[in-house]
């Protein structure tokens, strides 16, 4: 395994100690070791492009930590913060398990599947929305309209989540079909 990916499983051993730190209370100390998972984020992808280390195995196991990370933190925060989370991350559930499956399918086709942009814009927004609100709850930043803004936010980042989804389809409906 090579030091990219050794960053990213990293970042999903130090996201996993943040979810059960929330569990008991422990918000700041999660809300801390949260940021610096988002940070090996953008760390373990720009290391693999210097060192010319971009994997496949890489790249399948950074989409899929994001996706763990993500999903279990709006579960929480849905559970200890604010319902509307919950809900949103059964969402994502549903679009991510109907792209995996499209996914599956094209590649049993042979075909290469490239990232859409609005994917990565859906990705920053969800982080920026799942910290803040761990921000708010760890130091009592109860200003409602930050807690409006992180609503909205992840609202946003859902609808470009199912534009992806959407887009995907369309792109693909041929070989989805056939």
């Amino acid at each position: 395994m090579n030091m990219p990916n050794l960053i990213t499983f990293g970042r999903l051993v130090l996201a996993t100690v943040s979810f059960a730190l929330m569990f008991f209370g422990q918000w700041a100390i999660a809300f801390f070791s949260l940021l610096i998972a988002v940070l090996m984020d953008v760390a373990d992808g720009k290391l693999a492009r210097h060192l010319n280390q971009v994997t496949k195995q890489g790249i399948f196991l950074d989409v899929m930590v994001d996706k763990i990370v993500i999903i279990s933190a709006f579960f929480i925060i849905g559970l200890e913060i604010n319902i509307i989370f919950f809900y949103l991350a059964l969402l994502m559930l549903i679009r991510e398990y109907s792209m995996d499956t499209m996914r599956s399918i094209i590649a049993s086709k042979n075909t290469a599947v490239s990232a859409d942009k609005f994917s990565k814009i859906k990705g920053v927004i969800f982080m920026i929305s799942m910290v803040g609100m761990i921000y708010n709850k760890a130091f009592n930043n109860d200003i409602i309209i930050w807690q409006d803004f992180f609503e909205i936010l992840s609202s946003a980042g859902m609808i470009f989540a199912y534009i992806t989804l959407i887009r995907f389809f369309i792109k693909y409906k041929k070989q989805l079909l056939s």
